[in-house]
């Protein structure tokens, strides 16, 4: 009526005393094993280090580790020993990997080892027979589980801790960079009878490869400079110190009377050539300026033209008179000349400006020089006006902006 009474083998007081020392045994050595799984040693170093304690700790004579890429579609064999007459490729993609973990007709145990969230794996680890008499099949099952999960925690450790030495690195090299093209702007710019000098320059992030100078000749003339390095980071701050180093080396030619402005800029360009690959050229915008004579003699490289407002609404565009630094050693630059009137404003400006947004459309070339035509008329200090121009609430900028201005009195 109570149906048929099954009997269990009761376990004597020696297989108690057997299982608990395989129990404690295994909590031990994984206790002993995760000690070891320190981040800093690196996803392989981690495969590695598990591989030499689990032989070492389960007297296993050979095994085997592939880690996974970062994207997890191919698995690298980084450490192996033994398995002579196995065939483990160096590299195996996803089928390779289910291949290794399914074939039953092999002689070691493999351990996938799945990522966090389960959808993937971050490598596997491949283990021959234990002759360890501490371990039973039972017991060798669960300790191996046990295992594959430390090594997967240890694991995306490993990687988080890689991506943050990386991110730290990464800011590092662009504190560096920064540090750079902060030192390479002018601190304070010149004070000079007849005009007013303002400059702004944003980089849309850590570092830009925008760049500007203003270096008095003499009493009645300044040296005016706008470029634009491409790219960004260290590389770019680096070129740009190039070109402010060969441009202050040059100065001195000029102040001497050695060199016109297009002189100055012919040699800019064979020294960046000269420094640079090709690919890495410079867009720029030079002038020297008469403030008594308020005579303007400009040359501009490929860059945006810069734009006199003068009074009475008057919109004037600097010409363009050759191609960007950096790309021809001997290419012949041509020079500009203007004359600007009482009260005219004079504005460099890189093309973070020209092209930015505003009305959801691209300021372009004459957006822009409707800004500094408005800019002309503000009212503000020249300081003020430029701030207004590139954080006014109306235009949206996405790249870096540098803006150089002259007031003229």
């Amino acid at each position: 009526m109570f149906g048929e009474l099954i009997l269990y083998p009761v376990p004597t007081p020696q297989d108690l005393v057997t299982q608990l020392s395989q129990e404690r045994y295994a909590l031990s050595s994984l206790l002993e094993f995760a000690r070891t799984l320190s981040p800093d040693l690196g996803p392989r170093g981690i495969i590695r280090n598990v591989l030499r304690t689990v032989m070492g700790k389960s007297l296993i004579k050979e095994a085997f580790g592939y880690i996974g890429s970062e994207s997890g579609a191919t698995f690298h064999l980084i450490a192996r020993a033994g398995f002579a007459q196995i065939e483990l490729p160096d590299v195996i993609d996803r089928d390779g990997f289910d291949t290794l973990v399914t074939n039953q007709e092999v002689s070691f145990t493999a351990l996938p080892l799945p990522t966090a969230d389960g959808t993937g794996f971050l490598g596997l680890i491949g283990l021959g027979q234990s002759i360890n008499p501490n371990l039973s099949q039972d017991s060798e099952t669960v300790y191996l589980a046990s295992l594959a999960a430390l090594t997967s925690i240890a694991l995306t450790n490993a990687w988080l801790f890689e991506r943050e030495k990386e991110r730290e690195r990464i800011e590092s090299e662009l504190r560096l960079a920064r540090d750079i093209q902060q030192s390479l702007l002018p601190q304070r710019l010149p004070e000079m009878l007849g005009a007013e000098f303002a400059a702004i320059s944003k980089p849309s992030e850590w570092v830009g490869g925008d760049y500007y100078d203003v270096i008095q000749l003499d009493e009645n003339r300044v040296l005016l400079a706008v470029a634009d390095v491409v790219g960004k980071g260290v590389t770019a701050a680096l070129t740009m110190s190039n070109l402010q180093a060969a441009l202050r080396a040059l100065v001195a030619l000029l102040r001497e009377g050695y060199y016109d402005i297009v002189g100055v800029v012919k040699e800019l360009n064979r020294l960046i050539c000269e420094s640079t690959s090709p690919e890495r050229f410079i867009t720029a915008a030079f002038g020297v300026l008469d403030v008594h004579k308020r005579q303007l003699e400009s040359v501009v490289c490929g860059h945006p033209n810069p734009i006199i407002a003068s009074p009475g609404r008057s919109v004037t565009l600097v010409e363009s008179t050759g191609i960007p630094l950096g790309i021809i050693p001997d290419f012949e630059y041509e020079s500009r000349s203007y004359h600007l009137a009482a009260g005219s404003l004079l504005v460099f400006f890189t093309d973070g400006l020209s092209e930015a947004v505003h009305a959801g459309s691209m300021l372009g070339e004459k957006g822009t020089a409707r800004l500094v035509e408005d800019a002309a008329l503000s009212g503000l200090s020249l300081d003020d006006t430029l701030r207004q121009m590139v954080d006014s609430s109306q235009i949206s900028i996405e790249d870096d902006v540098t803006v150089l201005a002259v007031r003229l009195s």
